[in-house]
């Protein structure tokens, strides 16, 4: 069968279309690669901040979490004041009260296991089960829906899930333990010279205490 102009422009049409769609899609990966890496290093940072603030500084995981939602809430007020959004906010409030308390509360659930865990086991491992339900999410997504992957978002997958199997062996062959063991180093052993020495010294001042109340006792 012989192929008419129009068919020969719809071809063309075609093949231009699917250029411009993989000049297009290419910056937008770079894009989308850029805004993933800046996340992952403000997730990183924040995790470990909070980490040093519990351990430094003594701040309750509780008390953490009030004050930064708190502040999140007076950001959010500033916002929608400042962009003069308030009217849609109370809009969304009306239509979806239920539904937004319900997201409030989940969100609130989430966020005491990730506090918690920042305070007793430290950032590292909060970090590695935040990665841990990422990839069990991707991966039931894929198998859920059928989602099919080329070449470099299985390699990214298979990076990522490589990633957390080395943390989780390197963490339980260290044995380390974050806030658990109080965040203090392992002491070293004390050497026998150095225990004879402080306990010849510890002898030394009781003698010189018993010493000093014989005195007392004779001047009375």
């Amino acid at each position: 069968s012989h192929k008419t102009n129009s068919d020969d422009d719809g071809e063309a049409d075609a093949e231009v279309v699917e250029e411009e769609e993989d000049v297009s899609s290419s910056p937008s990966q770079i894009i989308g690669i850029v805004l993933l890496f800046v996340s992952l290093c403000f997730d990183g940072g924040t995790g470990a901040y909070e980490d040093k603030l519990m351990s430094v500084h003594s701040v309750q995981p509780f008390d953490l979490m009030y004050n930064i939602q708190l502040g999140k809430t007076i950001l959010a007020g500033i916002g929608l004041l400042v962009m003069n959004e308030l009217h849609l906010f109370i809009k969304l409030v009306h239509e979806m009260g239920f539904l937004l308390l319900a997201l409030g509360l989940s969100g609130a659930l989430g966020q005491v296991f990730i506090f918690v865990t920042i305070a007793k086991f430290g950032a590292l491992t909060c970090s590695i089960i935040g990665l841990a339900r990422k990839v069990t999410t991707l991966c039931a997504s894929i198998y859920f829906y059928g989602h099919h992957l080329n070449a470099i978002q299985g390699t990214g997958l298979l990076i990522s899930v490589t990633a957390m199997v080395l943390n989780f062996w390197g963490k339980k062959k260290g044995g380390g333990h974050g806030h658990g063991d109080g965040g203090r180093a392992p002491t070293a052993p004390i050497a026998p010279e150095e225990m004879e020495k402080m306990l010849s010294e510890s002898e030394d001042e009781e003698q010189g205490d018993l010493e000093m109340m014989d005195q007392e006792d004779d001047k009375k």
